[in-house]
């Protein structure tokens, strides 16, 4: 007698159970017998309490597959048919599916699926023409790690989009409200160009590669409906750009007795740091910088040092200190700088650590 055994992978269970916990409802749909695919889902960590045959699945109404589906993680026995009318119903009940797959019979499900991933050592060459994705390495962990970085991805998208409108909401306001009380405007048009080419498109750039969020895979899937400007993105544009304007326009109302030109230097430097915190502040969502680890996006740290640096340069080169219209500042100017751009950006982190302890209790 000659035993044969397709064994499971060791992370593939893993994959499953992290699948789970970020609200995706895995199922297991095989044309082998029902006590092969029970003892391979309990190896799986599936439900295979109660399994449905093919044969069932025929005798069954739309409305009533529909509600299995919601349920029963294990079905058995299953054609190609019977695997597409599975989908279907999934699809009906408003989910939105991926199928895995290798053979031929796969193919009708891999294609009505929302997203069809085939095997690429294993796959035949219809399973993988019927497919959205191909796996190269033919590993369900493979499409958790997907779904990781495509959440990750999205995140990051957002997290830039949302620092650079802020900062453009901020810097229309800082130029409306000087001309309404009908005083110099506090930036040069030379610094205007500074900022538009090198800070803030640069900054906006170094939130792709952002690490991802600790909970990225504890939660449930997004709405697909849902909009990209939600309103809690609306609120965090609104709320990091009060940060800059408060910062700007205290700076400079406050010190504008001492002159113009001192003035819009202090100006321009306070944007410059204020910039570079906000920055940093919005990073992340969620997690505070202090866990995250504030060195853990090398590119927005060198971005960050490089443009304060060139703030400085071009503060003490009596060169450039002509082109960008700056005069030199002292200690106590700097330290008034650095001190109300530290206090209207860093109250993000003390939120978000008073947020977690709350959580976390």
């Amino acid at each position: 007698m000659v035993g044969l055994e397709d064994p499971i992978r060791e992370e593939v269970k893993d994959a499953i159970n992290e699948c789970k916990q970020a609200g995706i409802h895995v199922l297991l749909i095989t044309g082998d017998y029902e006590k092969t695919a029970k003892t391979v889902a309990e190896k799986l960590g599936i439900d295979a309490r109660k399994v449905v045959l093919g044969h069932e699945i025929e005798e069954m109404s739309k409305e009533d597959l529909q509600g299995r589906v919601k349920y029963i993680e294990v079905f058995a026995r299953a054609t190609p048919e019977h695997k597409l009318k599975i989908v279907e119903a999934l699809k009906a009940n408003g989910e939105q599916v991926a199928v895995t797959g290798d053979g031929i019979n796969d193919a009708p499900a891999l294609k009505r699926a929302d997203i069809g991933v085939a095997m690429g050592q294993t796959g035949t060459d219809v399973a993988r023409e019927a497919s959205d994705m191909v796996l190269l390495d033919d590993n369900f962990a493979t499409i958790t790690l997907s779904v990781k970085e495509g959440r990750k991805l999205y995140d990051n998208l957002k997290k830039g989009v949302r620092y650079y409108l802020a900062v453009k909401l901020a810097l229309i306001v800082i130029f409306l409200l000087p001309v309404l009380f009908n005083i110099q405007l506090p930036f040069a048009p030379i610094q205007i160009i500074l900022l538009e080419l090198f800070m803030d498109l640069a900054a906006s750039a170094t939130f792709v590669i952002e690490p991802s969020e600790s909970d990225v895979m504890e939660r449930t899937p997004r709405d697909p409906e849902e909009k990209f400007m939600d309103f809690r993105m609306n609120l965090w544009i609104l709320l990091g750009a009060l940060s800059l304007i408060g910062a700007v326009l205290s700076i400079y109302f406050g010190f504008y007795w001492l002159g113009p030109d001192i003035a819009r230097t202090m100006a321009f430097g306070t944007w410059m740091v204020t910039h570079v915190f906000l920055a940093l502040n919005m990073r992340t969502e969620e997690d505070p910088i202090i866990e995250v680890g504030i060195l853990s996006n090398k590119a927005m740290i060198i971005w960050g040092v490089g443009a304060i640096a060139a703030m400085f340069v071009i503060m003490y080169v009596p060169a450039l200190q002509t082109v960008f219209r700056v005069v030199s500042l002292n200690f106590l100017e700097w330290l008034v700088i650095f001190g109300v751009s530290i206090g209207t950006t860093f109250w993000i982190e003390v939120v978000k650590v008073l947020i977690q302890r709350r959580f976390s209790k």
